[in-house]
């Protein structure tokens, strides 16, 4: 149980039933009726397209012991919602309310263009590990790191958790400063900040200002980390400074407190020799690039300063790491001795050339790229697809399939003998994708995700795969 009713019952200054259908509190929050659970607290948000409140006697039926609203629309059990003046900021204070009841947790706040979802399970993997912790650590679940995505998982959180882990993500200035009214992290990590969800910036530089924004707790921070290797480093270096923070840390490929020494991956993994505060290191990564290299220098140096467990054994449960879905894992197709990449959760120009780059490392095969369009990158977009050629050539990649308008771009800037399939859609080129990859190809699948680019995924690994189009 997370909130007994007798809770929300003086949280909300309600009247409340000691007990609802033979139980006396609520079991986690929703915001989907079609994902409420038995024993939910269902949160009837209002968004732009359609209202919570028409679907709260569905979440009832699924099993929503209460529904918090700002009114009550058709005919539902007005005794089993708390009604309030803003849904948003009932879930607010819900999640600014459980984690006041866990009080001796320490929160690590984890932001970033790309990585910073891989960087916070990292994080959560390799202290989970740990015997002394096991069943003591939390982390936001997926990429919940909006407004909304963040406080249901603070709102989520057992209360006997040593440690809570939270990904920080933005569209906007001032973004992860209302995040900060939430959670205060003790502990800050920033991963690379490029030029990813651009469109709603005027330039990287205003990106890295708005993510700089995680320093400024009310109180200093224990620690700051940020990557070396960023243009931005002096500029986070000093912003942190300016928030109190009161050790600031640096991770990359040299001149760093935690850097990189050597790495091989001829036996397909990575083997990383690292000096991390002074300290030498061996240790792999079974899964992902050389992104996932930075990310675990990162997560390796954090968990150390909020533990104090030693480098070494932390380090060493990083081999059993296995990426989230979609953000780079390695699939083996044995009967076919096909290896795919599977890199299709999100795109920018940045993370692109780091899968193609890692791609390249299969030089005993047909190095194939499936892209789509990389989205959210404002008013470059059409110059960062066209300039990707360049990598194509740089690296040796034999073939390209694209699906897109942007994508096109691409395409139409390749060498002839580089150029597979274009095709306006996914569907449209997952349909002709099978036709097209050979036995023993190594294909690397890379787009934003709202082009349904994982689609080709499925088709490659499956020979009959159910596609399914729009309309149809």
């Amino acid at each position: 149980m997370i909130f007994s009713l007798k809770e929300l019952s003086e949280l909300f200054g309600k009247s409340i039933l000691e007990r609802i259908n033979g139980v006396d509190g609520v079991d986690g929050v929703c915001v989907d009726s079609r994902k409420t659970k038995p024993g939910d607290l269902f949160i009837a948000l209002p968004g732009e397209r359609t209202d919570g409140r028409y679907f709260i006697q569905q979440a009832m039926d699924n099993g929503a012991v209460l529904a918090i609203a700002e009114e009550v629309e058709g005919e539902v059990n007005r005794g089993r919602v708390i009604i309030v003046k803003s849904s948003r900021d009932a879930l607010r204070k819900l999640a600014k309310y459980n984690l006041t009841k866990s009080a001796e947790a320490k929160y690590i706040g984890v932001t970033g263009s790309v990585g910073k979802t891989t960087t916070k399970e990292l994080i959560h993997h390799i202290l989970s590990e740990q015997d002394s912790l096991k069943g003591k650590i939390f982390a936001t679940q997926k990429n919940f790191n909006s407004q909304i995505g963040l406080p249901i998982c603070a709102s989520t959180m057992p209360r006997n958790a040593k440690f809570g882990i939270f990904e920080m993500g933005m569209s906007a200035t001032g973004d992860i400063k209302k995040l900060l009214n939430i959670i205060q992290p003790s502990v800050s990590v920033v991963s690379k900040i490029c030029e990813a969800h651009s469109e709603f910036f005027n330039s990287v530089w205003d990106i890295a200002r708005a993510k700089s924004e995680i320093f400024g707790t009310l109180r200093g921070q224990d620690a700051a980390l940020i990557p070396a290797d960023s243009p931005y480093v002096d500029f986070l270096r000093r912003q942190a400074s300016e928030n109190g923070v009161r050790n600031i840390f640096t991770f990359g490929w040299q001149d760093a407190d935690a850097s990189v020494v050597s790495y091989d991956c001829s036996l397909g993994f990575f083997r990383i020799a690292a000096k991390i505060l002074g300290e030498n290191v061996e240790y792999e990564t079974h899964c992902g690039g050389e992104a996932l290299i930075e990310s675990s220098l990162s997560a390796i140096l954090c968990a150390h300063i909020v533990s104090g467990i030693s480098i070494r054994e932390l380090a060493a449960s990083v081999g059993s790491f296995t990426l989230p879905y979609g953000r780079g894992g390695i699939c083996y197709l044995q009967d076919r001795d096909i290896v795919l990449i599977e890199d299709a959760y999100n795109a920018c120009q940045t993370s692109v050339k780091n899968a193609i780059r890692f791609l390249a490392r299969y030089a005993n095969r047909r190095k194939v790229l499936v892209i789509g369009d990389m989205l959210e990158l404002g008013k470059n977009s059409m110059h960062y697809h066209e300039d990707l050629s360049a990598t194509v050539d740089k690296f040796g990649i034999d073939v390209v399939f694209a699906c897109g308008m942007f994508a096109k771009r691409l395409f139409e800037n390749l060498q002839e003998s580089k150029k597979g399939i274009w095709r306006e859609n996914s569907i449209e080129l997952a349909e002709k994708i099978s036709q097209e990859i050979r036995d023993s190809d190594c294909v690397l699948v890379k787009g934003s995700r709202s082009t349904g680019i994982e689609i080709i995924t499925d088709v490659i690994k499956s020979p009959n795969p159910i596609i399914h189009k729009a309309n149809s």
